[in-house]
């Protein structure tokens, strides 16, 4: 009889350590849930060290956080210099022959009211656009492998520095960028063209 009590409670003890044992190791395994309505449904959660998406402009903004209204503008035109930094703003004042065919801008990132002799309004490049010697607007921040990505917020896009230069290498297009001048890589997601 008494064999018989050891025996099931070796049997109970064996039992009640196998089900904390499963128990220990489905909660140690990542990304695993299980649904307990739907008995043996795995649903993958995603881990916060994924990636997330960037958030889509909001209002009438086109992928770089640039609105229609938004003006690329410096001082003088671009000369022959291999790139320049251009500014983004509102226009406050348009050109006339009062003002020597300059136009006033607010200057997006410090609210300051300044002259300019050139300006453009501007859209995103496409890939069948792109040619040697294209003069291009793109936002001056590296992203991965040394190349100039394009903005992720507004914030972003309003804060941080643009510049202006022509493509002087498509060999790496493939690859998703070009070469401006001085050499840098820039993404083609990056580039802006001048509306005509």
């Amino acid at each position: 009889m008494n064999v018989q009590k050891g025996f099931k409670s070796i049997t109970v003890l064996t039992l009640l350590v196998l089900v904390a044992v499963s128990i220990i190791l489905v909660g140690c395994v990542p990304k695993l849930v299980l649904n307990p309505i739907t008995p043996n449904l795995v649903l993958n959660v995603p881990s916060s060290t994924q990636t997330n998406t960037l958030p889509a402009p909001t209002g009438n903004a086109d992928l770089h956080y640039i609105q229609p209204t938004d003006y690329f503008y410096m001082a003088e035109p671009f000369g022959n210099s291999d790139w320049e930094r251009v500014n983004l703003g509102k226009l406050i004042t348009p050109p006339t022959p009062e003002t020597k065919n300059q136009g006033q801008f607010m200057n997006a990132y410090s609210g300051v009211n300044e002259w300019a002799k050139w300006w453009a309004i501007t859209r995103i490049a496409t890939r069948e656009e792109l040619k040697l010697g294209l003069e291009v607007i793109f936002f001056d921040t590296y992203g991965e492998n040394s190349v100039l990505r394009a903005p992720e917020s507004t914030q972003d896009a309003r804060t941080s520095d643009w510049g202006i230069s022509r493509i002087t290498d498509m060999s790496e297009l493939f690859k998703g960028y070009v070469m401006i001048g001085g050499g840098y890589k820039v993404s083609e997601k990056n580039l802006r063209v001048i509306v005509k």
